[in-house]
């Protein structure tokens, strides 16, 4: 009688075991959910940012090029310029982050 009660303690700890370990485990998945979630935001705001930059990169080329042909004719032309070089670095920056 007293291996039995032994043998029902023991099931009924390893009961609790493995309800304790189930909700660990649902809590993990939870976390992983989440930080899937938050590595997708990650990549789309990644995307997004150096979609910006090309575009930036592109705008700043094309004031470079009307800069060199049209100096005197573009005023403004250098502080956009510098304007877009700031921004381009901005957007580097939070994709580094």
């Amino acid at each position: 009688m007293q291996a039995m009660q032994t043998l029902m303690d023991r099931l009924e700890h390893l009961k609790g075991r493995v309800n304790s370990l189930l909700k660990e485990h649902k809590t993990v998945q939870a976390r992983v959910s989440e930080l899937e979630h938050g590595i997708r935001e990650h990549k789309r705001t990644e995307e997004v940012l150096q979609q910006r930059v090309a575009e930036l990169e592109k705008e700043n080329e094309v004031l470079r090029n009307t800069k060199a042909a049209h100096e005197a004719a573009v005023p403004g032309a250098k502080e956009r310029i510098d304007e877009l070089v700031q921004e381009i670095d901005r957007c580097l920056e939070l994709i580094q982050n």
